[in-house]
């Protein structure tokens, strides 16, 4: 049965590849169908690469003998994985098949969209100003954000993008699309949902940015990461309570290059893990040869990042560590930002709740700078609060009215009643000046008073 089935298929075959050498129309279509699929995406249908590149040229031959402009649009999806990773990849790509309609739906028949894999660019042929983009972009950026009915799922996703203008921003294919592509990545580090259009300077950002990543790779292997550990003091009885693990990179130049500089880069190219966990064994390590020593350092705070905070493996992480340097769970202090606890509300309480089970102590950093409300902090299981300078000075500044005193005095109460251990509250990085301040209010452990701030 199955050598027949064969020798049908066979047979099959055969008689259509006749056929296609015998039907000069067949071998057309056929040539035409090779060449289409070599050219278009085959999820969308739209121009791939190679497609657009080509396109791409031959407006410029256009735009130049006419003396006129073009611009390239790239468009990035923001946060596109996460539909991948919740409903599926077939619920994906008809999200993506969705984005393809609309996006052709914005532009004119002369206009180009071109798809590459979550990311599509638009060619926008002869241009008469700049602003002709930044209305096809802002176009664009609405359909897109429109809700996406699909498979019984009504989705919201939103977009960022880059221009670039020929001839101001390049003078052919490549350098458009790098610097289009370049002004993508400003505008989401700008808050996404939003288009930026190419400049020198950010282009300059984005080289250093680079190489900065390269330099970032070979960092750990050749040990040029150190730890500085700042105190905590109490303003009462001026005794050091605690230190904070603040990471430092030597770079071979001997650049100090500042955590706020490459950290993100650090998150964003996937090297935060190794790094963090780095942190974490030499800070515990640390604290417990304060602790053998008899140094009066009763906490070790280290710093957690979000995508570290949400990593599987980040629990089984902190007690591996904390076994291997032997550690008492309860001298380490873990913190993390108001931000990551409001992205993670969820998943990050019961991850807080097991720190705490096991002895490890918790810290809210940065309070005062998110969004959120104050009454969803309840829900965290937190032994410390440290409140931003910036709300510090708000409450101590001599302009602010008693009124708003008044009520910071209050919230600054109903803080303190909202975590387990109102000792520990401390009112983050004040200035010495404000320290008198700081203990008015309650607060015996700010930390930066009378030291370097991090």
């Amino acid at each position: 049965m199955a050598l027949g089935a064969t020798l049908l298929l066979a047979g099959l075959v055969g008689y259509l590849i006749r056929q296609v050498f015998h039907d000069p129309r067949a071998v057309r279509a056929a040539t035409l169908e090779i060449t289409h699929s070599a050219e278009h995406d085959f999820l969308t249908g739209l121009p791939n690469r190679t497609r657009l590149n080509d396109r791409i040229s031959q407006a410029i031959a256009v735009a130049h003998r006419h003396k006129t402009k073009l611009a390239v649009l790239f468009l990035d999806l923001d946060a596109f994985e996460h539909i991948n990773v919740s409903l599926g990849h077939p619920i994906g790509d008809k999200l993506l098949q969705s984005v393809a309609r609309r996006l052709v739906a914005c532009l004119r028949r002369s206009d180009t969209v071109s798809r590459q894999g979550d990311e599509f660019v638009a060619l926008l042929s002869e241009v008469r100003q700049p602003e002709d983009a930044a209305i096809a972009a802002r176009k664009m950026l609405r359909a897109v954000a429109q809700v996406h009915s699909i498979d019984q799922h009504d989705l919201r996703i939103t977009a960022s993008i880059g221009v670039s203008v020929y001839p101001e921003d390049g003078v052919d294919a490549e350098m458009l699309l790098k610097n289009a592509a370049t002004a993508m990545y400003e505008a989401k580090e700008s808050g996404c949902r939003c288009y930026r259009f190419f400049k020198r300077a950010v282009n300059g950002r984005a080289v250093r940015r680079q190489a900065i990543e390269e330099d970032l790779r070979l960092a750990l292997e050749r040990h040029q990461f150190a730890l500085h550990y700042q105190p905590k003091i109490n303003l009462k009885t001026g005794a050091i309570t605690g230190a904070e693990a603040l990471l430092r990179w030597m770079h071979p130049t001997g650049r100090l290059i500042s955590r706020s500089e490459f950290i993100p880069i650090a998150e964003d190219c996937g090297l935060i893990l190794p790094i963090g966990a780095w942190v974490l064994r030499e800070a515990c390590g640390q604290a417990r040869a304060f602790a053998d020593a008899g140094r009066p350092v009763t906490t070790m705070a280290v710093n957690v990042s979000a995508t570290e905070f949400r990593n599987e493996n980040f629990l089984e992480g902190v007690f591996t560590i904390l076994g291997e340097t032997g550690l008492d769970p309860g001298l380490l202090e873990l913190e993390l930002t108001e931000s990551v606890l409001m992205k993670h509300a969820e998943s990050g309480a019961s991850v807080l709740q097991t720190l705490r089970e096991r002895g490890v102590q918790v810290a809210v950093d940065n309070l005062g700078t998110g969004y959120s409300r104050l009454g969803y902090l309840r829900k965290f299981p937190v032994d410390a609060l440290k409140i931003d300078q910036s709300f510090i000075h708000q409450i101590s500044s001599g302009s602010s009215p008693r009124v708003w005193k008044r009520r910071s005095s209050w919230n600054f109460f109903w803080l303190t009643n909202a975590t387990r251990h109102k000792d520990t509250i401390s009112a983050g990085r004040c200035l010495p000046s404000n320290s008198r301040g700081c203990s008015k209010w309650g607060y015996r452990i700010p930390l930066s008073c009378f030291v370097g701030r991090s």
